[in-house]
C-alpha cells in the first residue's frame, strides 16, 4: 500500500512539473533590451544572436526599395546595416508583456529623417519571444509619424497643366513616334491619290 501511495504522489509530482514550468516563463525583456542596446552600438552580430535563424522582421509600411519583410539571419543583417549605416536608435517604452508577445511603443530616428528636419518617428513593436530568440517582429509606424515624411518630403516637378512630369527622353520618343506615323500615313494618301487619279 504505501509503495503504491508513493507511485501516485510521483505522478502527480510529474504531471504538476509541467505546468510548474509554463507558469515560470522567462522574462524577456532582459533579452529585448540587450538587443536594442546591441543594435544602437551597432553590434550586427551581437544584435542578431538574439534572433531565431528563421526569424521574421516586418517594417510596415516597408522601406523605400524594400518589400519590408526580411526572412532569415542573412536578409535580416542587411536590414541592420542600413539601420547601422544611419545612425538608427530604437528606444522602446510602454512594453505589456502577454506570455510569448511583447508590445512596446518604438520611437526611431535616424540620418534620414533627421535630413527632412523629423527628429524622430514612433510606431508600434510587437516582438515573439520564444526559448530565448525572436522568432518575428513586426514596426507599424503611426500615421502621424507617415504624414510628417510625406509632408517633408520635396514635392515632385510638375508642369503647370497639374499633368504628371515626363521625363525628356520619353517625351522626345512619342513626338518621334507620332512624326514617323504622320509620315507614313502622308505618304499613304498621295500613293492612294496618284492610284486613283
Amino acid at each position: 500500500m504505501k509503495a503504491r501511495m508513493i507511485a501516485v504522489m510521483m505522478s502527480v509530482v510529474l504531471l504538476a512539473l509541467p505546468v510548474a514550468l509554463y507558469a515560470q516563463e522567462p522574462d524577456p525583456m532582459p533579452i529585448i533590451n540587450a538587443w536594442v542596446e546591441a543594435l544602437n552600438a551597432g553590434e550586427i552580430d551581437a544584435a542578431l544572436s538574439y534572433l531565431a535563424d528563421d526569424a521574421v522582421v516586418h517594417i510596415v509600411p516597408p522601406a523605400p526599395g524594400t518589400s519590408g519583410v526580411f526572412t532569415g539571419k542573412g536578409e535580416i543583417r542587411g536590414w541592420y546595416e542600413t539601420v547601422v549605416g544611419q545612425h538608427g536608435v530604437t528606444t522602446l517604452s510602454d512594453c505589456q508583456v502577454d506570455g510569448e508577445t511583447v508590445t512596446c511603443v518604438n520611437t526611431y530616428a535616424e540620418d534620414s529623417f533627421r535630413s527632412m528636419g523629423i527628429d524622430f518617428i514612433v510606431g508600434e513593436w510587437v516582438v515573439v519571444v520564444r526559448d530565448g530568440k525572436f522568432q518575428s517582429y513586426t514596426f507599424t509606424m503611426t500615421e502621424e509619424s507617415l504624414a510628417a515624411i510625406m509632408a517633408a518630403m520635396p514635392p515632385q516637378a510638375m508642369p503647370e497643366t497639374g499633368g504628371t512630369a515626363v521625363p525628356l527622353y520619353a517625351a522626345v520618343a512619342v513626338f518621334g513616334g507620332l512624326m514617323c506615323i504622320s509620315g507614313l500615313g502622308l505618304g499613304v494618301l498621295r500613293w492612294h491619290r496618284r492610284q486613283t487619279g
